[in-house]
This record gives structure tokens, C-alpha cells and sequence, in this order.
């Protein structure tokens, strides 16, 4: 086997923009990169997030999704800036864990993220996601 074959192989391999992801993906991607900066900018995003996640109560599981991925990540979560097309390693990531949990595949939620988060954090983070997933995209108007 040739050095450039195999999984190195995979590293090379460019990251999806985001306008290949899946609607719900995407939508996903923007999100967060719209909390985040709308919290560095003492902004809500309570009304962006509505129109792109379905109801109230899918947004405030969004962002405490989004807080306990903070809290438990090792150093800053990498994400692009909102109106960048690329994706970033990290929000691949993030939607790759989310991707197992809709799946209830915890073993391979766990083989993504065992080596840097501990198991409080994975939990949490686990529990957080299926919350948030549970929601994600209806359009019921409860407040959460």
C-alpha cells in the first residue's frame, strides 16, 4: 500500500460545505455558529433559531445542548464564522455524535468523543442531544 492509501488517506479528504449537508444538518451548523456569536455579542438568537428549528422548545434544548458541549469539551469548540460555506473538523464532529444518538448508537457516540470528554460529559452531552433531537423540527408552539 502506497503512504497516501488507507485511513491517512481519510485526512486528506475535504470537509462537506455546508450547502452539500442535509437541510436539517445545515440548519444544525448555522445554528450554532448564530448562538455563539450571539452570545459573544450579548444578542438573542431566541428568534433566528425558532425560524430554523421548529419551536421554542427545540431552541432552548438546542442551546443547552450547546452549553453542555462547551462545558465539557477540552479547549474551545472550533466553528466557522455564520456566513462562511465551509465546515469546520469540530461541527463535522458535532454532527456525527448527533447522527449516533438519532441512530441510539451510544457505543459509537462513545468511541467519538471517549478519549477527550470523561463519562459525566458524555452523558450529559448524550442526554442532551437526544433531548434536543426529540424536538428537533416540529412545529409545537411549547414553551421550554
Amino acid at each position: 500500500m502506497g503512504v497516501w492509501s488507507g485511513s491517512f488517506g481519510k485526512l486528506l479528504t475535504p470537509l462537506p460545505d455546508i450547502m452539500s449537508l442535509a437541510s436539517a444538518e445545515a440548519r444544525i451548523i448555522i445554528g450554532i455558529r448564530v448562538a455563539v456569536a450571539s452570545q459573544k455579542a450579548f444578542r438573542d438568537a431566541r428568534p433566528f433559531l425558532r425560524e430554523r428549528l421548529g419551536s421554542d422548545l427545540a431552541v432552548s434544548r438546542f442551546l443547552i445542548m450547546i452549553e453542555s458541549i462547551g462545558g465539557a469539551w477540552p479547549e474551545a469548540v472550533k466553528i466557522g464564522r455564520a456566513c462562511c460555506p465551509h465546515t469546520m473538523p469540530d461541527e463535522i464532529l458535532l454532527l456525527n455524535m448527533l447522527r449516533h444518538v438519532v441512530e441510539g448508537d451510544r457505543p459509537r457516540f462513545d468511541a467519538l468523543t471517549c478519549e477527550m470528554i470523561g463519562d459525566c460529559g458524555r452523558d450529559r452531552i448524550y442526554t442532551d442531544m437526544e433531548n434536543f433531537a426529540a424536538v428537533y423540527g416540529t412545529r409545537a408552539t411549547g414553551r421550554g
